[in-house]
């Protein structure tokens, strides 16, 4: 609601210029307030009432007062009027902000001054929001160690570089400031600065590209970058700027090709091993396995070996429990000897050692190892257990037999010295006497064939013990039966 003004006694047409104008209005008559529209009123936070006759310069805020009176004085005097300027109004709540311009009405007989007050409170706001935004983004752009460039469209030159130019380019940073689009492409590598120019023209038609290519530090090392470039549009659809994002990929290239190798060397062992090398799923079906493992367990291929699980292949659950419970709480097995029956029925002995393969969260992905055919390593193992146990055992049973053979020996020797004695006896007393001693001694070598059979059959016995715990296999018989063969030859020799 506009309030009704008097206007002071002029020949000015006040109505025309507060029409005119959409800012505050106030007239200044001697220093005081003759006139002031409703704008003007809000931004002082008066009444019209209270604001007529009152000294404009006391609404001023103190530390713009000096300021605000030298520019009236000046205007009265007739100068020219000095350029807009920014002000504080102390309101009831919070002080308003505002643009303060001085205009000279008339000079005599009393001088009267326009002023014209613009709000620039919202406008500030915005600003200091702006620049705290900025301020913002230029300290995360300091901190980045990727390269962020802008060009003009129009000439590309640089309009903005953060500090990481310095690091990735070699030079120092105010020099990369003043560059152009030019000084940063002849860092580029000879042999890739045909892509990039072409890639670095046609991005203003694309509106965005990548491209990885090489750069030539100041220190002639080179490195691998990826390149990101954009298009900004100001309102108006036109080309305003181009952006590029330039990241250093040097040690990203290394580790992908070092990757790629250590992937190539583990396929070349992988399917190059005699050894069965093999990968499972968590639920124990074989994601991947090589040759030597397809032909050990019997498949007829690869395709027949990825459609089955591993679990039907053990002797003994419990085996497969146990592995299963070491790799899930200790992530791998080392050196595991397993019992498995190949597809054919043939029992096969392996020594394995395989690893739980996670994700970064710890999430089972796969198991993979290596497990080597031992089945005929331990068949010999055995058969030297055998034949070492079996020589050990004919050494024993040598020396209670020559025991043996020495009583029978005697035992025939005194019983020849009987029959001589009888025949030389002429009494019945005389043999008598004769057969007494001949009985004590052969008594006292059977005694000795006693002890010797019953050590013989000490080590019989604790020979059998010590076999219990084997297996019953077919080789096992054969290597008895050729241990017990080879010294029956030789003695038949």
């Amino acid at each position: 609601m506009h309030t009704k003004h008097n206007f002071p006694e002029s020949t000015v047409d006040y109505a025309r210029i507060v029409g005119r104008c959409r800012e505050g209005i106030a007239v200044l008559k001697g220093g005081q307030i003759a006139y002031a529209n409703d704008a003007f009123c809000a931004m002082a936070g008066r009444e019209h009432h209270a604001l007529l006759g009152q000294r404009f310069f006391s609404l001023v805020d103190a530390q713009d007062q000096s300021k605000a009176e030298s520019g009236y004085l000046d205007i009265c005097a007739g100068k020219t009027p000095a350029e807009p300027w920014e002000m504080q109004l102390p309101g009831p709540a919070d002080p308003t902000w505002v643009e303060m311009d001085m205009s000279l009405l008339e000079s005599v007989p009393v001088p009267l001054v326009l002023v014209s007050l613009l709000d620039t409170t919202a406008k500030r706001e915005a600003l200091h929001e702006v620049t705290r935004l900025n301020d913002r983004l230029e300290s995360i752009l300091h901190s980045m160690h990727d390269v962020v460039v802008s060009f003009s469209a129009a000439d590309r030159r640089i309009l903005a570089i953060n500090p990481a130019a310095e690091q990735l380019f070699g030079i120092p940073f105010r020099t990369l400031a003043k560059a152009r689009e030019d000084d940063l492409l002849g860092f580029v590598h000879p042999d890739d600065r045909e892509v990039v120019q072409a890639f670095y023209r046609d991005l203003s038609s694309e509106e965005y590209g990548e491209l990885e290519y090489r750069i030539v530090r100041a220190n002639r090392k080179v490195r691998w970058v990826r390149d990101e470039g954009y298009i900004v549009y100001c309102r108006k659809r036109d080309v305003q700027r181009m952006d590029h994002v330039i990241r250093d990929i040097t040690e990203e290239k290394k580790a992908v090709e070092a990757l790629h190798r250590s992937e190539q060397k583990y396929r070349d062992f992988f399917h190059g091993t005699k050894d069965m090398a093999f990968c499972l799923t968590p639920d124990g079906i074989f994601l991947d396995i090589n040759d030597a493992g397809i032909e050990l367990l019997g498949f007829s291929g690869k395709e027949e070996a990825l459609r089955s699980e591993v679990n039907r292949f053990f002797e003994q659950d419990s085996t497969r429990a146990e592995i299963l419970a070491e790799l899930n709480e200790q992530g791998f097995v080392a050196n595991k000897h397993v019992r498995l029956r190949a597809i054919s029925g043939a029992s096969l002995e392996l020594d394995v050692t395989a690893r739980a393969k996670t994700d970064d969260a710890g999430y089972l992905l796969y198991y993979e190892g290596i497990a080597t055919n031992i089945t005929q390593a331990m068949e010999d193992q055995r058969n030297r257990v055998l034949r070492n146990a079996a020589g050990g055992m004919c050494h024993y049973l040598n020396t209670h037999l020559m025991q043996i053979m020495n009583a029978q020996a005697g035992m025939e020797e005194e019983l020849d010295e009987i029959d001589e004695e009888l025949l030389k006896a002429a009494t019945a007393e005389d043999k008598d006497a004769a057969w007494a001693d001949g009985r004590d001694v052969v008594r006292s070598y059977s005694r000795d064939i006693g002890r010797a059979c019953r050590k013989v059959s000490d080590v019989t016995r604790a020979f059998n013990s010590a076999f219990l715990t084997y297996r019953e296999e077919k080789y096992l018989d054969k290597a008895i039966l050729d241990i017990f063969n080879a010294p029956s030859s030789a003695t038949a020799g």
